[in-house]
């Protein structure tokens, strides 16, 4: 028992302290964002990426670099009695070097920038979509802070109400099932409270490995859910930043990927390669029982060579070649189908977003009103609570209302921000380039 005990005092002991290292951070929505772009784990490896494709293109030009190779060896040759005097063995050294020349090494060059141009395409929607998700993140745990406050709210006013009919019940004012209903309000907001702190920390916990902190490490959110509604029009939205979105990007890339790929294979299949080649080679015979410092027993040679070949098979119809120049001459235009189509989902996507946003908007401006009124509806029962008109269930209705009102209210405006920020991915730009604020 006493060991149990001293291994549960470590184990306090140790969470303690973890708790009084723990770093708080204060984040405002661009904190945060920075925060991420710098440290979370899945956009780093995307840079990594980028920065091999990078290297790449800037060494391109080293496939006019010649193959180079060293070499050794030693070699021997069987022969008959009579001329077991002279020794099978030869030992040599070789440098070797080849270039083949053709223009399939241009193309090859081309086709190294197109592909780290795509990857940069590829870095540029990472970093997108984590904005979007950060941003997303940061406020949903500002709405999941609001609904915790709420429920404590609601706890505190049923906690007065119940003290109040406690009080009221023992000077015999009210009835013991006016108490009793009073408390079981009370103890029936309890457990929203915790499943409304449970809720957050879980959303916390993720927001953390978003940011890429350690999860002992403790955040202090600093904004608010007050998005400016905007003026949006489909037409002149699409016109201006359709060409401006990521995929439609990417899908041009591919298909110039596709276009430089086809170049690459023509050059092979329909052009001559030059090939130029040295080989210098030295070596010594009777390796074993020569004198090595003698000039004689030395050999050397040096061979140049030069050849050019021209492929045939591209010219024969139904050949690997011939088929091969058709099949990407497919998937070009399959990419060409791809890009058209994009486009169309595209203008549908920025439309759908737009719709949702202008009904959101005419819904806040509903919700709003829905929010006085049903603040003026309790105010007034609860006044009427007091004096006695209005009984106990009355104002409990009265606050379930208004409290569902600042809730629908409160996701209303969220819902408006996370349609803002699809948008800003959709159009590959930021809301302060949209058209103004309502007026």
């Amino acid at each position: 028992m006493r060991r149990g005990y001293f291994f549960l005092l470590i184990a306090v002991l140790t969470a303690s302290a973890a708790l009084l290292n723990a770093e708080e951070i204060r984040l405002d929505i661009d904190t945060a964002v920075d925060l991420a772009l710098n440290n979370n784990l899945d956009l780093k490896v995307s840079r990594i990426d980028l920065v091999t494709k990078k290297r790449a293109t800037q060494h391109s030009w080293n496939v006019f670099l010649p193959s180079v190779s060293l070499g050794t060896g030693l070699t021997g040759s069987g022969g008959s009695r009579a001329l077991s005097a002279s020794s099978p063995w030869d030992l040599s050294a070789s440098i070797s070097a080849s270039l083949p020349l053709s223009a399939a090494g241009i193309y090859s060059m081309q086709q190294t920038r197109v592909f780290y141009e795509a990857e940069t395409i590829n870095y540029q929607n990472a970093r997108k979509e984590l904005e979007r998700y950060v941003k997303e993140g940061f406020y949903y745990l500002i709405i999941l802070s609001e609904k915790k406050k709420l429920v404590e709210q609601n706890i505190e006013t049923a906690q007065k109400r119940y003290d109040q009919a406690r009080a009221n019940y023992e000077n015999g004012i009210v009835s013991e099932l006016t108490m009793l209903s009073a408390q079981v309000t009370l103890e029936n907001l309890k457990p929203d409270l915790e499943e409304a702190k449970v809720e957050y920390e879980i959303a916390a916990m993720g927001f953390k490995q978003m940011l890429g902190v350690d999860n002992n490490t403790s955040l202090s959110i600093e904004g608010s859910i007050d998005p400016k509604m905007l003026v949006l029009e489909t037409g002149e939205l699409s016109k201006k930043y359709l060409e401006k979105r990521l995929d439609i990007q990417s899908a041009l890339k591919q298909i110039e990927t596709l276009q430089v790929e086809r170049k690459i294979t023509g050059a092979e299949e329909y052009t001559p390669t030059l090939s130029l080649s040295y080989t210098f080679r030295a070596g010594v015979n009777d390796p074993f029982r020569a004198d090595w410092g003698s000039p004689g027993t030395w050999y050397d040679s040096n061979t140049f060579g030069i050849a050019i070949s021209f492929p045939i098979d591209g010219f024969l119809p139904g050949s690997s070649s011939d088929i091969t120049m058709k099949t990407i001459d497919d998937e070009i235009e399959k990419a060409r189908l791809d890009l058209i189509q994009k486009r169309q989902l595209a203008e549908v996507e920025i439309a759908s977003i737009v719709l949702k946003l202008n009904k959101s908007s005419r819904t806040m401006k509903a919700l709003e009103k829905n929010v006085l009124l049903a603040q003026k509806t309790y105010d007034l029962t609860e006044q009427q609570y007091n004096t006695g008109v209005a009984a106990l269930l009355e104002v409990e209705d009265a606050n379930a209302t208004l409290q569902e009102a600042k809730i629908n209210m409160l996701e209303e405006r969220y819902n408006y921000l996370i349609g803002l920020f699809d948008l800003e991915y959709a159009l590959n730009t930021s809301a302060d380039q949209l058209t103004g604020p309502i007026q």
